[in-house]
């Protein structure tokens, strides 16, 4: 039986590759003559010019190294020659002038020197003796007595405590449902809470 008429897909899947291959290896030449191009332009260098103008490079990179350190030292030597110079007595009379004192503004600044010496005196006698003035002892010494106060109960049981305490609110009738007394016992305990923290 004859083939039908269409496309062979083996026959054009083997035309394809054909073309890329064909493709490939005039993309190889192409960089090939190129590559020589540039070969030819650049001159002929061996391994061992290009190892010798590393060297040449490296060598100026050093040798201008050596030169900036060279300068740099020299600069801090003249700095510290200038430093260790006497200073010229012409030049520190012509600069600012130090300005006169008179025997008065000697006598005030000796006045306050003695005036700060007798404050700190004062202080330090005041620490040693550890007595205060008039009002740091009406201070110290007038403070209220909360001993007798009667707003402050005193209890030593929570029941004894409930008992001595007046609360504002009417007294509540016991009641027999939980939820209810659960209530009233965190009233209770509310206001308890709040009278201990005053």
């Amino acid at each position: 039986m004859p083939k039908k008429m269409g496309v062979n897909t083996k026959a054009e899947a083997a035309r394809a590759r054909r073309s890329a291959a064909e493709a490939d290896r005039k993309d190889r030449a192409a960089k090939a003559k190129d590559e020589q191009y540039w070969r030819e332009a650049e001159g002929s260098k061996t391994r061992a010019a290009k190892k010798r103008e590393d060297e040449a490079e490296k060598r100026a990179e050093a040798a201008a190294r050596r030169a900036e350190n060279r300068k740099l030292a020299e600069q801090e030597q003249r700095e510290i020659d200038a430093a260790g110079r006497k200073p010229d007595r012409k030049a520190a009379r012509v600069s600012i002038p130090v300005p006169k004192v008179t025997e008065a503004e000697l006598q005030r600044r000796r006045e306050e020197e003695r005036q700060r010496i007798l404050q700190n005196a004062e202080v330090a006698k005041k620490q040693q003796s550890r007595s205060a003035d008039e009002e740091e002892y009406e201070r110290i010494v007038m403070v209220e007595n909360t001993n007798r106060d009667d707003s402050v109960i005193e209890a030593h049981s929570v029941e004894d405590a409930i008992a001595r305490m007046a609360v504002s609110e009417p007294a509540l009738p016991t009641d027999r449902h939980p939820e209810r007394r659960l209530k009233a016992s965190f009233k209770v305990l509310l206001s308890l809470l709040i009278i201990f923290a005053i």
